[in-house]
């Protein structure tokens, strides 16, 4: 089929646009475009994870290191994210895991 086209193109109606948020309607397109914007605007968001988990207390079934990761697959946003650094790339730290630039610490107390 000479001339014949299958190109789309995208189109995005901005419903509401805030500094810190917005909400659109993307239409004409294909999933894996909606999907790729959605990837990209994911990564742009600061966002820290926990990677050490010290469990005191724990009466559940599951196993220590499967409550560590499932934790460690939650983003969590924080305005402290922006500043911070990754411990490979920070010169101020001698190694000992207590960096004021990459470290926070959470307490999590619950029934």
């Amino acid at each position: 089929m000479e001339g014949a086209s299958y190109q789309r193109f995208p189109r995005v109606k901005i419903r509401e646009l805030k500094e810190d948020y917005a909400k659109f309607k993307l239409h004409n397109t294909d999933a894996y475009i909606a999907n790729a914007l959605c990837h990209v605007m994911i990564t742009k968001v600061p966002t820290i994870t926990i990677e050490i988990v010290k469990i005191e207390v724990k009466s559940s079934i599951f196993n220590d290191k499967f409550i560590a990761y499932r934790l460690g697959i939650i983003p969590l946003t924080s305005q402290r994210a922006i500043s911070m650094r990754y411990s490979c790339d920070c010169d101020a730290c001698d190694d000992d895991g207590q960096c004021k630039f990459y470290l926070v610490e959470f307490h999590l107390h619950a029934k």
